[in-house]
């Protein structure tokens, strides 16, 4: 069975995975999966052809215009849904992507 999680985590491995640590690995898959290394102002990205910062997505989504942004927003549903698998927090309606 193919990983679909973050850094080939199994389903039993990202569930009992911290949400913050979820967060943040989402954040940097998030940037992987839209290329944003390639226009990256940080060399460190563009060198490891990874993106290295997982906020560079949001700090994007904020300049962006609200029609490109949402259509982003829709580009990466699926993977904001990994956010909430297992969580016990009780907030899985907020959007965080």
């Amino acid at each position: 069975m193919k990983p679909r999680y973050p850094q080939n985590m199994t389903f039993t491995e990202w569930r009992r995975t911290p949400l913050r640590t979820r967060h943040r690995l989402l954040g940097l898959m998030v940037n992987d999966y839209l290329r944003h290394w390639h226009t990256c102002a940080d060399a460190r990205c563009r060198r490891a052809r990874s993106c290295q910062d997982y906020q560079c997505y949001w700090r994007r989504l904020q300049k962006m215009p609200f029609e490109e942004g949402q259509r982003l927003r829709e580009a990466v549903k699926p993977l904001a849904k990994l956010l909430w698998i297992g969580c016990t927090m009780g907030a899985e309606g907020r959007q965080r992507y």
